[in-house]
């Protein structure tokens, strides 16, 4: 998943508070995953008054690409919210020309993993990561003028099936497919195709909104 900082820094700047200790934009990625975990609509929890990033650790270790410029990693980041260990997954994706883009996500334990509505084939960590990217990026497609701040999905739909690919129990493990997925915001119905392609490594996807 390839998510610009700059849809993040909209959606979180188009309305969503941060934390009394912050003040101004955020600047820095600290800065960022601390203002998400202050902000109550993006998940976190604005009661707090004061939280800092304690610790960093790598998950996935860079995966270079074959010119040795561009590759991805992944990384677990601990914020200490007022005494209480919170923890997010930082996945960065440098580009060929240097652009860097990072995704960042509350980690869930495996009971509480996002399960969708409809006919979708992602996993469980799979459907969380996508929905948490539409929520994100339909807040920067509605604008900072949009008063709607809650995104739901209410439908997903397989378009293209698996194509040369592998399964393994119920998660594809290679390949690539195509879905529509149908969000409710606020009465609303919006709809995204959706790309993935998958191997062993991990999943990687993109959105884009259906034309209406």
């Amino acid at each position: 998943m390839r998510l610009p900082l700059a849809v993040v820094l909209a959606a979180l700047l188009a309305g969503c508070a941060t934390g009394p200790a912050q003040t101004g934009r955020p600047s820095t990625l600290s800065e960022l995953l601390l203002a998400l975990d202050a902000s109550e609509k993006m998940g976190g929890d604005p009661r707090c008054p004061s939280r800092r990033v304690s610790t960093t650790e790598v998950l996935v270790p860079v995966e270079l690409a074959a010119q040795g410029v561009s590759g991805r990693w992944t990384e677990r980041w601990i914020v200490d919210r007022c005494g209480v260990a919170v923890p997010y997954v930082v996945k960065f994706d440098r580009a060929p020309d240097g652009d860097l883009d990072v995704a960042m996500q509350r980690e869930l334990p495996a009971a509480a993993a996002t399960t969708v509505p409809g006919d979708t084939i992602a996993d469980h960590v799979l459907q969380s990561d996508t929905l948490a990217f539409l929520a994100q990026r339909d807040l920067s497609e509605a604008g900072p003028e949009a008063r709607c701040r809650a995104r739901k999905v209410v439908k997903t739909e397989l378009v293209v099936p698996l194509e040369g690919g592998q399964v393994e129990g119920d998660r594809p493990v290679a390949g690539q497919w195509v879905e529509r997925w149908t969000l409710d915001r606020c009465g609303a119905s919006v709809g995204y195709v959706i790309r993935f392609t998958t191997t062993r490594k991990g999943t990687t996807f993109v959105a884009e909104p259906q034309p209406r």
